[in-house]
């Protein structure tokens, strides 16, 4: 299936459980982390959930993909969960507090985070004097004629 309209099928639509904070901060050896695991292990979406969470990369916490997660690491697997499933296929990650971060939240059509703003913000500025000063003086110390 194509996009994420799979989502709606997968077993746990609607669940909040599976992202909820006190199931990332349970053992993961908790009742609720194993019900939330036995669940995934029937879901046919394994590895299209991995793909669109991308829980490595966004250090996310909580269950996707048949696994239990906190900080980004697999800390419990649930049964006939594959390695290949953890392949995240997604879009690389960001490189925060950057000109190249800002742009590629827009990339993404997503809200700029405040270091990616800021970051752009000052290459913007440092664009406009240079600007500025190149056309009085073509030295990139502007040393002319000192």
């Amino acid at each position: 299936m194509s996009g994420i309209g799979w989502a709606g099928e997968a077993p746990c639509a609607g669940d909040a459980r599976f992202t909820s904070e006190q199931t990332a901060a349970e053992a993961p050896t908790e009742p609720l982390v194993r019900a939330l695991l036995a669940i995934c292990q029937s879901c046919p979406f394994r590895s299209q959930c991995i793909d669109l969470v991308l829980p490595n990369m966004s250090l996310f916490d909580g269950v996707c993909g048949g696994r239990f997660w906190r900080n980004g690491r697999v800390l419990e697997t649930c049964k006939g969960a594959r390695p290949a499933e953890l392949l995240e296929r997604g879009r690389r990650p960001i490189t925060h507090g950057t000109e190249a971060g800002a742009r590629a939240h827009r990339r993404r059509r997503e809200r700029t985070c405040s270091l990616c703003l800021e970051a752009d913000k000052l290459a913007q500025r440092a664009r406009r004097a240079r600007k500025r000063t190149s056309g009085s003086c073509p030295d990139p110390d502007n040393s002319c004629g000192e």
